[in-house]
């Protein structure tokens, strides 16, 4: 199982209102967890990483891909965003509830976000949460990435429990695209015989320093 170390937050999310390079981006110090696990697709394999920081209030989340084009034909909130270029989080906050959320974001900062226990029944949130501000970044033929904020508070009121940044959670990490140049890649790694992130028993270990 891999392992990322989630460290406090000392510096502010990237506005991300321009081109985004992340060796210029303070945020970026440190460690990260590199979406590198190619199990399907062909050799369109893009380099991507994501990185977790805790914050007194909320989970910070960056995620990013080097990538000479990407789509974004989608713009609603709730759409099929993981058609276009999309960069993903599955986040299991308890070791004791099996549900887990999808926060998908594509290229154009359009967002899906669901609760559940896995593919099936999943509840689909019908608009962004207030406090998560989802942007992404000005796609140039380099990087690109997406950010937003996921609050403790609302972690509380999806799961129906207090949640507070400590001790062992669970997730992964997702590059994806159906259109342009198909491909599907994760940072821990996937055992099926088809494209699917829907499969938390085989997420990795998110840890809180």
């Amino acid at each position: 199982m891999r392992t990322y170390i989630i460290s406090p937050a000392v510096v502010p999310l990237p506005s991300l209102t321009g081109v985004f390079d992340p060796s210029a981006e303070a945020f970026c110090a440190g460690a990260c967890a590199a979406i590198d696990r190619y199990a399907w697709g062909g050799d369109y394999r893009p380099e991507a990483r994501a990185y977790l920081r805790a914050g007194d209030a909320a989970l910070h989340v960056l995620l990013c891909a080097r990538e000479e084009t990407v789509c974004a034909r989608v713009h609603d909130f709730g759409g099929p965003v993981w058609t276009d270029s999309c960069l993903e989080f599955f986040f299991q906050p308890f070791d004791d509830d099996s549900r887990y959320m999808n926060i998908e974001v594509n290229a154009a900062g359009a967002a899906l976000i669901g609760i559940g226990a896995g593919r099936e029944g999943r509840r689909v949130l019908g608009e962004c949460p207030v406090g998560m501000d989802i942007r992404a970044s000005r796609h140039a033929g380099a990087w690109w990435a997406v950010a937003y904020s996921l609050p403790y508070a609302l972690i509380g009121a999806l799961f129906g429990r207090e949640f507070r940044p400590g001790g062992v959670a669970r997730g992964n990490f997702y590059t994806c695209d159906e259109s342009i140049h198909p491909h599907f890649g994760s940072w821990s790694p996937i055992d099926a015989p088809a494209p699917d992130f829907h499969r938390p028993e085989c997420f990795g270990a998110l840890v809180f320093e």
